[in-house]
């Protein structure tokens, strides 16, 4: 699937997968276009929405953001060989082999970012029989720490970038629920040192890279789809407080010192204080 502007119903009409070698593709490489869909359980996530019974006091959640970066993909192959997918650069969407995935358009409460949305990876592999997929979330650290301002797109949204981390915002997911004005979920490096000397920009390294790995098994190229599940992702939270207390982040800004952040990270497999990271416990994304 390719972009689509303004549409309110992000399920895939069809599974478009592999399609096939085009007049300018060699017959031995593959072009692929993987569809994502949004959704919170079992509905179609769309901006304007209200969803309820979401997270663990069962609130209702209306959307006011959802976009996600993802990067390294790969399709495995049924003899288990990784081979990476060579994204198509397309000059808005799809830069460098950084993927911007967004789900929200202008409608609603959704007031950030565009109105044009984007559902589906798309690239060439070799050709060959695929069994299964893996990717990160976010953007490389080769990238992560550049300037915003001179970025080309995917990476010039200044609404993306933590300017006090020196890096990206690896999803952007926001919205209002029964007990506050404003809920967020926003992942991205953190406890990143200030610029080396004698630079204006980047960072000496940061302490949580906060990429998770979703390694994905029973993934046909052209049968199947990704979905990315709100419902999932904040089926261990309370989203109707904030439970580090007052004058702290309303939600998950990816800090170690965040409680709320807990029971999200475990569900992408990350790393929170004493709990280790489990790649196998992340349940934000499927195949479907």
């Amino acid at each position: 699937m390719t972009s689509v502007l303004r549409s309110r119903v992000l399920v895939p009409l069809a599974l478009v997968g592999v399609l096939g070698c085009g007049e300018d593709t060699p017959p031995d490489t593959l072009t692929v276009d993987i569809p994502v869909a949004a959704r919170v359980g079992l509905l179609p996530f769309e901006c304007g929405g209200v969803y309820t019974n979401v997270g663990t006091t069962q609130t209702t959640y209306e959307p006011m953001d959802f976009r996600v970066y993802v990067h390294d993909v790969r399709l495995v192959t049924s003899g288990g060989q990784e081979v990476p997918v060579a994204l198509t650069d397309d000059g808005v969407w799809q830069h460098e082999g950084v993927v911007l995935l967004d789900f929200a358009n202008k409608d609603g409460m959704c007031t950030q970012g565009t109105a044009g949305m984007n559902t589906s990876i798309r690239g060439t592999v070799p050709a060959d029989t695929y069994a299964g997929l893996r990717f990160r979330l976010g953007v490389p650290e080769s990238l992560n720490h550049r300037n915003v301002t001179t970025s080309p797109p995917p990476l010039d949204d200044q609404g993306l970038f933590w300017s006090w981390q020196f890096g990206y915002l690896f999803t952007r997911i926001e919205g209002r629920t029964s007990g506050l004005p404003t809920h967020v979920m926003h992942l991205g490096s953190t406890d990143c040192a200030p610029p080396p000397t004698g630079q204006t920009s980047g960072t000496a390294g940061c302490t949580y890279n906060n990429r998770p790995e979703v390694d994905l098994e029973g993934f046909t190229v052209g049968a199947n789809q990704l979905v990315m599940d709100l419902g999932a992702l904040f089926a261990g939270s309370d989203l109707n407080v904030n439970a580090s207390g007052p004058n702290t982040a309303v939600g998950c800004m990816a800090s170690q010192g965040d409680v709320d952040c807990a029971p999200i990270f475990e569900r992408l497999g990350l790393a929170f204080g004493a709990q280790a990271a489990n790649p196998t416990a992340q349940s934000f994304i499927r195949v479907e």
